[in-house]
């Protein structure tokens, strides 16, 4: 792997591990990390010469996962009365697009989904049918489900670039 690959994964599993803190403890998504994730690809992007295939992908992945992810937060509000998901979750999870592009994204969305889900039934078993009842202080962070998912869907994929 290049060093500036690397240096990109490692800039962007920082500014996850300050969204993980932050979410957990306060239940938000700093705009400034997913400015910090936005500039790094970009900077990325730039300084590798990508070609433009490369920079639709990154643009693509970055609009499924908005696309997805906003109508995630529509449905919840509907069907349950709560914002599932909020705009942080949105904006972070659209920027990881970019890193991801259009093959990736769909593997990040399914990834972080199932561990969001698996928290979700643990936080209904320890409190009761009313956990289902989500408020801001019992609501589940999705950014430690966020970030193990885009640990995954990295590790796949500069698997699947070996092969």
């Amino acid at each position: 792997m290049e060093v500036a690959r690397a240096l990109e994964i490692l800039v962007i599993a920082v500014t996850l591990a300050v969204c993980v803190v932050t979410d957990v403890r306060r239940r938000v998504i700093p705009n400034r990390c997913v400015i910090v994730v936005v500039v790094v690809r970009g900077v990325y992007l730039l300084a590798s010469l990508r070609g433009s295939a490369t920079c639709v992908s990154a643009f693509v992945g970055a609009v499924e996962a908005a696309t997805v992810l906003m109508v995630s937060a529509r449905v919840s509000q509907t069907v349950f009365g709560t914002q599932g998901v909020g705009g942080g979750d949105v904006k972070l999870v659209s920027a990881l697009g970019l890193c991801f592009g259009a093959v990736w994204t769909p593997v990040l969305i399914v990834l972080m989904s199932a561990f969001i889900l698996v928290a979700q039934c643990g936080h209904v078993v320890r409190c009761g049918r009313a956990g289902w009842r989500c408020t801001l202080e019992r609501a589940v962070p999705a950014a430690p489900a966020i970030a193990l998912a885009a640990a995954a869907t990295w590790g796949l994929s500069l698997y699947m670039e070996k092969l």
